[in-house]
């Protein structure tokens, strides 16, 4: 728990607010510093204290298939660019905004935050231009580090807290506030104090896109892709795993009784040799007379542990919408094309549900940094309609996506020279641009030529009566 006491230079909305805000981070963080655990790899082993000695506990085994269900489905949201049905060239500079402030970049990286957190944050503020800021900064803010209120009623939201640092006590030592009519700068001060810096917000709403995974009429933030039962299945197997390597390392190797031999044959290093021995002796017992009788026994199989242990990866898959080769488990027969589409089928609908919203809090962090830039008001009808376009989250194989591109060129008049074809042919956003691009060039060149070809022939004529004539 992290308290928190609001400034004295706050008015009381913003001392309510700010303190509203900070409880919401002091409850959420526990949970979204547990998923980030989860996600690299580092939670602590859940024993059950029975069958795992003490020295196997402290084991390093981990297991990746946390990052493997977050990442799977991050790779399918490839973010494009931006297209409006009512803008041609780009006339409110939009590339040059996302350009300036690395949005390609780091728009993946907000969206993986997204997924293990349940929702990120795309803030927009005016820029240090003196400092090399661009005019319209686009912050992307990860959950564990932010807090927000949602207003159902406008659906934006209405209180946005930014943790900027915190100190080794994990201590906020700067926070951004945004409200709709100001953004509050908090610093505190080495003496113990806060140093307020209050600005005018001039779009009068909160300037925060949110970037949310799964939401709901309950959770407006989203849900974690890091689910409670994929954590809980990550420990089983964990488990499961360490319970194999108790079995590797004392009985997987096979037993040998010698009966009638002697005890003493086995005392101090004779017991290490006759283990690790490949052949020994043993004479006949003196007192008895009889000969050592040797029984061996067959060590425990590891195919039980490989068996549990695909149960839960199975159990895992199910969970994430991944298909079993993705954490390794291979079968025996190859699985066809259609097998493997349908094993991705709850993975590609699930990404294509995640790129519907997320690509919402990417539009508007746009149109609020547009409005910023140019200082408007309002937001143009163009910027209105303007949707993120994504690479097609089922990733189909590019002999499918020519054959698919072919068939309908052939039955949709224009279909092969439109953007839309082009994107139907497998082609990337920028190879788009650079083929339209390469083709107004070779317009122009016709044009050009064609134009020099007609004034050709217009002089053609009069040279001839020139010639004739004997005149120049």
């Amino acid at each position: 728990m992290i308290p928190m006491q609001a400034p004295l230079a706050l008015d009381h909305d913003d001392a309510r607010l700010l303190e509203e805000l900070v409880s919401v981070w002091n409850a959420k963080r526990n949970r979204n510093v547990l998923r980030t655990v989860y996600f690299e790899g580092k939670q602590a082993f859940k024993d059950f204290g029975i069958s795992i000695p003490p020295q196997l506990q402290q084991f390093g085994t981990t297991l990746g298939w946390v990052a493997k269900g977050v990442n799977a489905l991050v790779d399918r949201s490839n973010l494009e660019g931006f297209v409006s049905p009512g803008m041609v060239d780009d006339p409110y500079s939009i590339e040059s905004v996302l350009t300036a402030n690395q949005f390609y970049n780091e728009f993946p990286q907000a969206v993986q935050s997204s997924a293990i957190h349940a929702c990120a944050f795309l803030t927009v503020s005016q820029g240090d231009v003196a400092s090399g800021e661009p005019e319209a900064l686009i912050l992307p803010r990860a959950a564990d580090a932010s807090a927000g209120l949602w207003d159902s009623r406008r659906r934006a939201v209405r209180g946005f807290l930014a943790v900027v640092s915190v100190d080794e006590a994990d201590m906020p030592t700067e926070m951004v506030m945004y409200r709709p009519e100001k953004v509050v700068t908090l610093t505190r001060q080495p003496a113990g104090g806060w140093q307020v810096d209050i600005r005018r917000n001039p779009l009068r709403e909160v300037t925060v896109a949110p970037l949310v995974h799964k939401p709901d009429l309950k959770r407006p933030f989203g849900h974690s892709r890091i689910s409670r039962a994929a954590m809980d299945y990550t420990d089983a197997a964990l488990r499961t795993v360490l319970r194999s390597e108790v079995q590797a390392e004392g009985f997987s190797a096979p037993q040998y009784w010698l009966l009638g031999a002697s005890a003493k044959a086995f005392a101090g290093n004779a017991r290490f040799k006759a283990v690790m021995g490949r052949v020994f002796g043993l004479t006949e017992n003196s007192e008895t007379g009889e000969v050592p009788d040797v029984k061996r026994f067959e060590g425990a199989s590891m195919v039980p542990h490989v068996d549990h242990l695909k149960m839960w990866a199975m159990l895992f898959c199910g969970d994430q919408g991944l298909s079993p080769s993705s954490l390794g488990i291979i079968h025996d027969n190859p699985s066809s094309a259609e097998a493997i589409y349908a094993a991705k089928e709850d993975l590609i609908i699930d990404a294509r549900q995640a790129n519907r919203s997320w690509g919402q809090g990417a539009v508007k962090a746009v149109q609020l940094a547009v409005r910023l830039r140019d200082g408007l008001d309002v937001t143009p009808e163009p910027l209105l309609k303007l949707t993120a376009m994504f690479t097609d989250p089922s990733m189909v194989s590019p002999t499918a996506a020519a054959d698919a591109f072919t068939k309908r060129a052939a039955a949709i008049p224009g279909f092969a020279e439109s953007e839309v074809g082009l994107e139907t042919a497998g082609l990337t956003r920028e190879q788009i641009v650079r083929f339209q691009d390469e083709q107004k060039r070779k317009a122009a060149g016709n044009s050009i030529n064609a134009l020099v070809a007609a004034a050709a022939s217009r002089r053609a004529p009069a040279q001839e009566v020139a010639a004739d004539g004997g005149t120049v």
